[in-house]
């Protein structure tokens, strides 16, 4: 689609920069979305590994807190969990990739205290706790990885849509501009070809 721009020199040079520059940009774009995604796609592969590994865990987690279910009742199996104390040293930072910030979680240290009575509870319960404890390093990347899959996926999304917009729409448009520019100042210095070729001869006829 033209450009709605006055057929001049002045608007034609602008338009050349413009194009450079467009196609710079269009160029750089294409670089980064190269580099985005397989990084992105190394992330996701890491998180369906993670996955994978969660489910397995909770597979062995969650039939030992329905067994410790069945031994004790409900109330005092939620007051058992309600003394159980989780302390936990994470380290937030801020990582790039491609220039794109994502978060970086670093757990230093966690330490989980059951501070309830191992007379009126069940080895079964202990065991999941612990387990769950075991499990806390990976759910913590879990949601690491989660979060930067979803902020590196937004970025994919816009850059290939401005990538887009530059390849079909503003470089194209600009190109025909220009071409249209060019066809008129030509069709002008025709123009003016032809006024001074006649006023030659009207000087030469008198």
């Amino acid at each position: 689609m033209k450009l709605r721009v006055n057929p001049n020199r002045m608007e034609l040079l602008r338009l050349r920069r413009r194009l450079i520059f467009a196609q710079r940009g269009h160029k750089l774009l294409e670089d980064k979305l190269e580099q985005l995604m397989p990084r992105f796609l190394i992330f996701i592969k890491e998180i369906k590994e993670l996955h994978s590994k969660i489910r397995y865990a909770l597979s062995q987690i969650v039939p030992l807190f329905i067994v410790s279910q069945a031994k004790m009742s409900g109330e005092n199996l939620l007051k058992a969990l309600d003394l159980v104390n989780t302390k936990l040293d994470l380290e937030f930072k801020e990582q790039k990739v491609m220039n794109v910030k994502v978060p970086e979680i670093k757990l230093n240290k966690i330490v989980v205290t059951l501070n309830y009575s191992f007379q009126e509870t069940t080895a079964e319960l202990d065991a999941a706790i612990l387990k769950l404890k075991e499990l806390m390093p990976d759910l913590i990347r879990f949601s690491q990885l989660f979060k930067i899959c979803q902020v590196l996926s937004y970025e994919i999304e816009r850059t290939r849509r401005r990538v887009n917009a530059l390849e079909y729409l503003l470089i194209p448009s600009i190109i025909e501009t220009v071409g249209f520019i060019e066809d008129k100042l030509s069709e002008f210095e025709r123009g003016n070809l032809v006024r001074l070729m006649r006023v030659k001869e009207i000087v030469r006829s008198h």
